[in-house]
């Protein structure tokens, strides 16, 4: 019998599913829910015990982590008679996984203070292969005492643990990184659109790519096939990147920080959400700028 403390998992997408697997191989109990029952039943074969609400997800839990989609989705398995704040568990952490804006974060905070429980905002850089390799990038917000006991739990998940600061400090953190994603990846695609506009094989690109020791890096190697063979299944979705990108906007808006490269880049991601890319992996961006007669060309 585990003697490591049970945990709550609420979120089984791309990214929860195997973190929760993780969590698992470790030792750790696991008690899962998924909005979506459907996506519960991979999580048996791990030996995760599945709830029927996200209230019983968190009963009598040690921890809780929740990694979905946005606020709203937080929002909807918070709250009311069977949401996870009605829960009994003292001495709870919960653990807020997702990628969300600030505002939400400290909200967030504030509802597990009411409760009596601690709280680590830890949103995670990295996508479908780091997660599945336990390789994630960590950012957490938190007192310090509080994290110092989460630690263990969470490097299980990723290889790296960054203490960004107190709780908001991990968001912010993320948000950061994100920022950098996003005009990494609309500077690939207009690359290899003018290459391609140019009558220039966009390979010719990555070949450059891999040469460079200043440019050389993995996530281009990871878009490489993305982009040259059309092949656009998700790692992380464009719609979810459009959703950071407004957070970023958001952020730097309330305190007067010009953005003005990442305001570009939020309108071609607008673009190509509306152009029914949303989701298609990021890198799919590439094709609301490749002119249609050079896409029906490949």
């Amino acid at each position: 019998m585990s003697t490591l403390r049970p945990v709550g998992f609420i979120g089984l997408g791309i990214m929860g599913l195997p973190m929760a697997r993780h969590l698992a191989k470790a030792g750790y109990p696991v008690t899962v829910f998924n909005r979506t029952k459907e996506k519960t039943k991979a999580a048996r074969s791990f030996g995760a015990k599945i709830a029927d609400t996200s209230q019983e997800a968190a009963e009598g839990k040690h921890f809780l982590i929740t990694m979905l989609t946005n606020p709203e989705a937080i929002r909807s398995v918070m709250e009311g008679p069977r949401g996870f704040l009605a829960a009994s568990a003292p001495g709870l952490t919960w653990i807020q996984m997702s990628t969300v804006d600030v505002d939400s974060t400290l909200e967030f905070a504030k509802a597990a203070k009411r409760r009596g429980w601690d709280f680590i905002d830890c949103p995670v850089t990295g996508s479908k292969k780091q997660v599945e390799a336990a390789q994630l990038i960590l950012e957490a917000g938190s007192e310090p005492e509080v994290l110092k006991r989460a630690r263990p739990l969470l490097t299980c998940m990723g290889k790296t643990l960054i203490h960004a600061g107190p709780v908001g400090a991990g968001t912010t953190l993320k948000l950061c990184m994100n920022l950098i994603v996003a005009q990494m990846t609309t500077a690939l695609a207009e690359s290899a659109a003018l290459a391609k506009a140019s009558g220039l094989d966009p390979a010719r690109i990555f070949e450059v790519l891999r040469q460079s020791t200043a440019l050389d890096c993995g996530y281009y190697r990871m878009k490489e096939g993305a982009i040259l063979n059309r092949d656009f299944q998700p790692s992380f979705s464009l719609d979810n990147m459009l959703k950071d990108v407004r957070f970023i906007l958001k952020e730097a808006a309330k305190r007067q920080q010009p953005l003005p490269v990442t305001e570009r880049a939020s309108q071609l991601f607008e673009k190509a959400s509306r152009e029914g890319l949303g989701n298609q992996d990021v890198s799919a961006v590439y094709l609301a700028l490749a002119r249609p007669k050079e896409i029906l060309r490949n």
